[in-house]
């Protein structure tokens, strides 16, 4: 049964008085204390099983994330850790094991995998219905048909930071600079429902700057540090950074020139503390609202 998962949560989230910088932890705090009360509430035992593949030190430190959100909101973590020199087969193995285990009611597969595994491969062997990321195909093509198992949680937290800053949506243009059509395309989707356009555009595009310049709304997951600049930005913008970069002197920012455009924005997601507490809540929204779904399908 195919069930339609609400984009609107129903934490109410008061924005940071007088400021533009959105506290993406501060609602993901809000967050995870709602599912926390859910949970208990509605006596579930969610089961998220983590498969992680090599020695990635970024990798590594987002599960280390992932199991303590887990913990914080009562949802039961099992993580599995595969040598960086397993091969196709061995993951597959890994994958069905899980697949068929009762007990764990979701999968994740924490990316990017090594070069010499296929991630499209590799995704496509998780069962549908335990797929906490949405990245199947299966589960890609029902949101695309509007009837959702499951919206993908960086394309959640990204409706939730925009609908954070209490602005209209409906009447505002928005782009989206990014390679990766599995997040382009769940992400311009689930937009075009509540913003009046959307753009998809490559970070090399020739007009890229000239359409940003237009755009009420900029949502960037280039991967280049400082990428967006001042003189790419329409005043009163919104910006949504999705990207995790090192700079020049090893810190982590995103792929805006945070300092020099903040002064011109309404507002704006910092790196980190912004998107990436967001999407992590959302895994845990993802796997409460899987839970319930096999819950309510097998009464």
């Amino acid at each position: 049964m195919t069930t339609s998962i609400p984009i609107n949560l129903t934490a109410v989230i008061e924005p940071l008085p007088d400021s533009r910088i959105i506290d993406g932890k501060k609602i993901a705090e809000q967050i995870k204390q709602e599912l926390k009360a859910t949970i208990l509430a509605e006596k579930l035992r969610p089961n998220l099983a983590v498969v992680l593949v090599g020695d990635d030190p970024a990798s590594h430190l987002y599960v280390k994330m992932k199991e303590a959100a887990c913990k914080q909101v009562g949802i039961i973590f099992h993580k599995y850790i595969l040598p960086a020199a397993c091969t196709a087969e061995q993951l597959s193995q890994t994958i069905q094991w899980l697949n068929d285990d009762e007990e764990v009611n979701v999968i994740l597969l924490q990316l990017p995998l090594p070069s010499h595994l296929s991630e499209d491969t590799i995704i496509a062997k998780i069962k549908p219905e335990k797929d906490v990321d949405g990245f199947t195909k299966q589960n890609i093509q029902l949101l695309l048909d509007d009837t959702p198992r499951i919206i993908p949680g960086l394309v959640l937290g990204v409706i939730k930071l925009l609908e954070s800053t209490n602005e209209p949506l409906d009447d505002k243009q928005a782009v989206i600079i990014a390679k990766s059509p599995v997040f382009t395309e769940p992400l311009a989707h689930v937009l075009k429902r509540k913003i009046a356009s959307v753009t998809v555009i490559a970070p090399d595009d020739s007009a890229l700057k000239s359409i940003t310049r237009q755009a009420d709304i900029i949502i960037s997951a280039v991967g280049r540090p400082k990428f967006i600049t001042a003189n790419m930005v329409k005043p009163e913008a919104i910006i949504i950074d999705i990207g995790i970069n090192k700079d020049e002197y090893g810190a982590t920012v995103g792929d805006v020139d945070f300092a020099s455009v903040l002064p011109m924005v309404s507002h704006i997601t910092p790196v980190p503390g912004g998107v990436g507490p967001i999407t992590v809540a959302m895994l845990l929204y993802n796997t409460v609202a899987l839970v319930q779904n096999l819950t309510n399908n097998t009464k």
